[in-house]
């Protein structure tokens, strides 16, 4: 080679410029950290030569089997030829894909089964390429089937096998046709990452055209189907609001139905019951006509007439007075949960009960723990060492925190009997005008006070500690501080806040002892939606979950009502009024109930519950945990007709009085 055709490698102002457009194309330069043999050339001026080897920022990871998976054609399983793409995205061989399609009008992808309607005979030549499988045949050097020899990069002179800057210093090459062209002709694609001359950068550009025409049919594809499918959602949407309009019928329908066949039988026991009331009234009038017109001709009769007149008088005026007393005895209540009517007649009935367990001989403080009042109350023999019968129907008891006197609410007395318990002994009465019918009775220590709730004068009498009368709380109503049919009642004496059982009206109320109201437990504001003039609304209505509760009880922080139509005790938070227990359920079994009727406390929290209608009591841990059952149906001692109160003494003596059996029993 002759030194004229001979070039110096570069000019110091050529490598800075091709530095600049290198360092541009994401390439590094490294220069050797050995000294390289200079070669010996014959120049005119005195030149460097300078190695460098060309390494990418970012080198790439090919899988092997990943890439032969990519660029195999899936109906000859070789590798792509022409590889042509489908609007699905799949692509095939040329050759292929005419061979699949001949003469078909309609054709399904081989991978998703897309269904591609054909559109000419030059389908498939119209069909564009796939730039990412051309360029991964490119790059794995495979081209129309036939793998190209990589291509070596040229030695330098000292055989070190490092590319050479002057191999590259006239431009850059094209990743199609692989010509090699100045920086300026080179277009770099940022799709594929690729570098173009200026000829194949229009059929490239071409092809991205002939894509973004395929790219809009899918697009108008994609919306038909949408289209379609935003309309069988509407049609779903309005199908399920035809069938929830048409279960709502139905259901309003058969509520209707019920509540008309509800309505009926309510009425028939009204009117049975008024027709019967009517009949007893008219008894007890003629009666008294008879009695009357007795008195007033005395003298007219002979005495043997007298007697037989006053034995028929007398025969028909007790059964007067046992229809009268059994007129209503029956509760009738309606049950919400399950939506009836629930009549039960107030026969009582011999359900199970306990017997007490041997004693052990150790002695033990009933009050020392919970573990040792359960077997107090288990191991004690519920036999009563006295019972008191000197009242008709005693209802309501209580004990005085004053001089630990019993009182007893007469209920057909119209007063409270005072009775001294060491002698048992009839020490006062407290009675005032207004007192119809003293039901339940509490006292309040500290202002030495004592309230009596009286059911059918709809108030409660207030006495003083020396049974003097005070005053008169509350009237009947259903606004709150007024009362129907109050039964139970108990007082805070810590806060001075008496609980009254609202029977008639579901709920009950908390009052200072002036009668002004503070509170209520079992009632809240809810909302419920009714259609009114074709047109839905929502508003606040009360409700109640108790149903003729009759019995009440306070400790230091919570509230125990006894909720009789729901045959439940509920057990409540004395501050927030949330729910801490319930237990009870309508039987005869342990721990079942059958129109309870009263509960009482003792010191450590234990319910005691008068289960009336199973003629028994039954003790509960304050958690509900049943722990005793005594007492059965009968007269004899340790035996009850109908439990009408109950108080539990510090000292754990229970004290339980009966309505029918006319007694008071003292465990």
């Amino acid at each position: 080679m002759s030194e004229k055709n001979k070039r110096p490698f570069f000019s110091l102002k050529r490598w800075n410029s091709q530095r600049n457009n290198i360092e541009e194309n994401g390439l590094s330069l490294t220069t050797p950290t050995t000294p390289q043999p200079q070669p010996i050339y014959k120049q005119t001026q005195p030149t460097r030569s300078v190695n460098f080897v060309f390494t990418e920022t970012k080198p790439r990871k090919w899988s092997a089997g990943g890439i032969k998976d990519l660029v195999q054609c899936a109906l000859c399983l070789e590798v792509l030829q022409k590889p042509k793409m489908l609007p699905c995205q799949h692509t095939f061989c040329y050759n292929c894909l005419k061979v699949y399609v001949a003469d078909l009008p309609v054709i399904e992808c081989p991978l998703c089964r897309t269904k591609i309607q054909v559109h000419g005979s030059n389908y498939i030549e119209e069909l564009p390429s796939n730039l990412y499988i051309d360029t991964l045949l490119q790059m794995v050097g495979i081209s129309n089937g036939k793998p190209t020899k990589p291509e070596t990069p040229p030695v330098t002179p000292n055989g070190t096998g490092m590319q050479s800057v002057d191999l590259i210093a006239g431009g850059l090459r094209c990743s199609h046709c692989k010509t090699m062209y100045d920086t300026i002709e080179v277009k770099h694609c940022d799709h594929c990452k690729l570098r173009f001359c200026q000829i194949c950068w229009s059929n490239h550009l071409e092809d991205m055209r002939t894509q973004i025409s395929s790219i809009i049919k899918q697009l108008d594809s994609a919306g038909d189907r949408l289209e379609h499918k935003i309309e069988h959602f509407k049609d779903r949407c309005e199908r399920i609001i035809e069938q929830i309009n048409n279960a709502a019928e139905e259901k309003i329908n058969s509520i209707l139905e019920t509540k008309m066949e509800l309505l009926t039988e309510a009425s028939q026991i009204q009117k049975t019951g008024d027709f019967s009331g009517l009949a007893l009234r008219s008894s007890l009038k003629e009666a008294r006509e008879v009695a009357n017109n007795t008195m007033a001709q005395n003298n007219q009769y002979s005495d043997d007439e007298q007697v037989l007149i006053f034995m028929n008088l007398h025969q028909n005026t007790i059964q007067l007075l046992t229809d009268i007393s059994k007129w209503d005895a029956g509760s009738v209540v309606f049950d919400k949960e399950n939506f009836r009517i629930e009549s039960d007649n107030s026969t009582p009935c011999d359900a199970e009960s306990d017997d007490p367990v041997p004693e052990g001989a150790k002695e033990y403080d009933p009050m020392e723990s919970e573990a040792s009042l359960i077997l107090h109350y288990r191991s004690r023999n519920f036999v009563p060492h006295y019972i008191w019968r000197k009242t008709s129907r005693p209802g309501g008891i209580g004990v005085s925190p004053w001089n630990n006197h019993l009182y007893i609410c007469g209920m057909d007395s119209h007063s409270v009997i005072v009775v001294e318990r060491s002698q048992a002994k009839i020490v006062t009465r407290l009675s005032c005008d207004e007192m119809l019918c003293p039901v339940n009775i509490a006292f309040m220590k500290s202002l030495g006070e004592i309230y009596v709730t009286d059911k059918w004068k709809h108030c409660i009498h207030v006495f003083s500690k020396e049974g003097e009368f005070i005053r008169s709380i509350g009237q009947k109503g259903s606004r709150v501080g007024m009362f129907r049919s109050p039964e139970g009642i108990a007082t805070d004496n810590a806060q001075h806040l008496i609980y009254v059982v609202d029977t008639g009206n579901d709920r009950v109320q908390v009052i200072q002892p002036d009668g002004k109201y503070v509170d209520q437990f079992g009632v809240a504001m809810r909302h419920q939606t009714s259609q009114a003039s074709s047109v839905w609304e929502t508003k606040q209505v009360l409700c109640t979950e108790l149903n003729a509760p009759t019995s009440v009880a306070v400790t230091n922080d919570r509230v125990i009502i006894l909720d009789s139509g729901n045959r439940r005790v509920k057990v409540y938070n004395k501050q927030d009024k949330n729910k801490i227990a319930e237990f009870g359920s309508l039987g005869n079994r342990k721990g079942q109930f059958r129109q309870p009727e009263v509960l009482a406390v003792d010191p450590m929290g234990f319910i005691l519950v008068g289960d009336s209608g199973n003629c028994r009591v039954q003790v509960f841990k304050p958690n509900g945990q049943l722990v005793r059952v005594f007492g059965r149906l009968g007269t004899e001692p340790g035996k009850f007709g109908w439990i009408s109160g109950i108080h539990v003494t510090k000292q754990l003596d229970v004290i339980v009085s009966d309505t029918k059996n006319h007694s008071v029993n003292f465990f």
